[in-house]
């Protein structure tokens, strides 16, 4: 049942905010005469009101925005990773005149539903008053990169957030909006990770080391890999050895997009319904939560033709220790369209530079592709069950792209948790799949699609 909302954190009041901070709406797809009259479209400054503590926002819309996009970027919120209890962005607003369309969004990792944005919210004057932006129901998508989810049933943001989080405005609007007070809330829907107690997680098999192994999902990027001097701009992850008693192996990735991932190959014992990772995160920025985003590959039967997707020759000479070498295997789905396969994911966070031990219960993946017999996994959002799992593997994602994040793996396996622990979810699933469908329309970027409540 749906609780009040609660205040997950705080984005937004504008009392930090400075004058230099206010420059008029403006886009990189507009001409060169449209940005030198940015200011003609609108302006944005700090003002107080009456209704409100502190400083606001005033957004003055003086026309119509130029032709192009629906919504244009308004504010950014600052946020690339969102707390799995995250259930929707509260705001209060006022309009001074005129009428305004507000939502919000940005794009997905490459391995999810391109860019996702929030159904609309239509506001009309009146005083001041607060406006909830459901981030999990009544989402919208496009087809700009639909890598692996060109058939996706499902469309999902706070899981698969990628690039900002922020706040648009309708091209149509115009008048005078006060905003202030933006913030996440949680009505109990999405819940923080799950913890366990060692006596209720029971080990079943360690997953091997020796099977390690690094995969791009992009075609021309394993290529350039095995080219001379190794081109590839989304790099391989540098597999290596431990460096400490506690470490039994190490990996170094730049989040540059989710294309590079390194995993382990492995088969879950019977009884399996979760995976334990040991590990550490280090990272040099000033980001004290790092993300890790965890997969597990699937098989028909839980076999793999790896040999389909390794490289017929490479031309990579000698590489020395530390260095890139090439991707060993290439996941795309033109390279694997005659393979059955699955892929699920989880997120999790971690604090930097601290060892951390996540348990996590198979049924907080959700399946983000599948093809060939096991395209239902995906079509169907069917739960990743221990049969059918081929390999574990993880990547480091975009948000951390300025520095290579460094992993330091003490331990991956698979355990068994009791039933009431093993539904554990975080991030929102949709619990009925034949209660949504996708409404599709033509447009930019391969058409849009709306998800919607089924009749």
């Amino acid at each position: 049942m749906a609780q009040e909302p609660r205040v997950v954190q705080p984005l937004e009041n504008f009392d930090a905010a400075a004058a230099r901070d206010m420059v008029p709406i403006t886009f990189w797809r507009w001409t060169p005469e449209q940005k030198k009259n940015a200011a003609a479209y609108s302006e944005l400054k700090l003002v107080s009101d009456a209704g409100s503590k502190g400083q606001t926002l005033k957004v003055t819309l003086k026309q119509p925005l130029p032709d192009g996009m629906d919504f244009y970027p308004l504010w950014m919120l600052g946020l690339e990773y969102l707390p799995p209890e995250t259930e929707a962005i509260r705001l209060r607003v006022k309009v001074l005149s005129g009428q305004f369309q507000i939502n919000a969004g940005s794009p997905t990792a490459y391995f999810a539903t391109s860019d996702v944005y929030t159904k609309p919210i239509s506001i009309t004057p009146g005083d001041w008053r607060t406006i909830e932006i459901s981030l999990i129901h009544d989402l919208q998508r496009n087809y700009r990169r639909p890598i692996f989810s060109q058939q996706s049933p499902v469309i999902y943001y706070t899981r698969w957030i990628q690039e900002t989080m922020r706040l648009q405005i309708g091209a149509s609007s115009q008048g005078e909006l006060l905003v202030d007070d933006i913030e996440l809330v949680t009505r109990g829907h999405g819940r923080p990770f799950a913890t366990f107690s060692h006596g209720d997680i029971r080990p079943l098999g360690e997953v091997d080391p020796a099977t390690r192994f690094t995969f791009a999902t992009d075609d021309r990027e394993f290529a350039l890999s095995h080219e001379p001097g190794n081109k590839a701009v989304r790099k391989p992850v540098i597999l290596g050895a431990g460096t400490d008693p506690r470490t039994l192996w190490t990996a170094r990735q730049r989040g540059t997009e989710e294309m590079s991932y390194f995993g382990v190959k492995a088969r879950a014992p019977k009884g399996a319904n979760a995976l334990r990772i040991t590990l550490k995160m280090e990272h040099e920025s000033a980001l004290d939560l790092l993300v890790a985003d965890i997969f597990a590959l699937v098989g028909e039967r839980a076999e793999f033709p790896w040999d389909k997707t390794t490289a017929a020759t490479s031309a990579t000479e000698a590489i020395a220790p530390g260095e890139f070498k090439p991707f060993d295997y290439c996941l795309s789905p033109s390279r694997t369209r005659d393979v059955s396969w699955g892929l699920y994911h989880a997120r999790r966070a971690v604090k930097k530079g601290e060892w951390t031990e996540m348990v996590i219960p198979f049924a907080d993946f959700v399946c983000a592709y599948g093809s060939g017999t096991l395209q239902p996994r995906q079509l169907q959002q069917q739960p990743l069950t221990a049969e059918e799992v081929v390999a574990v593997a993880m990547l480091s994602p975009w948000r951390q792209r300025r520095a290579e994040t460094h992993f330091s793996i003490g331990k991956i396996e698979f355990v068994s948790l009791p039933q009431e622990f093993a539904e554990a979810r975080s991030y929102v699933q949709v619990p009925d799949i034949s209660k949504i469908r996708l409404e599709k329309k033509p447009g930019p970027y391969g058409g849009a699609a709306s998800q919607v409540h089924a009749p």
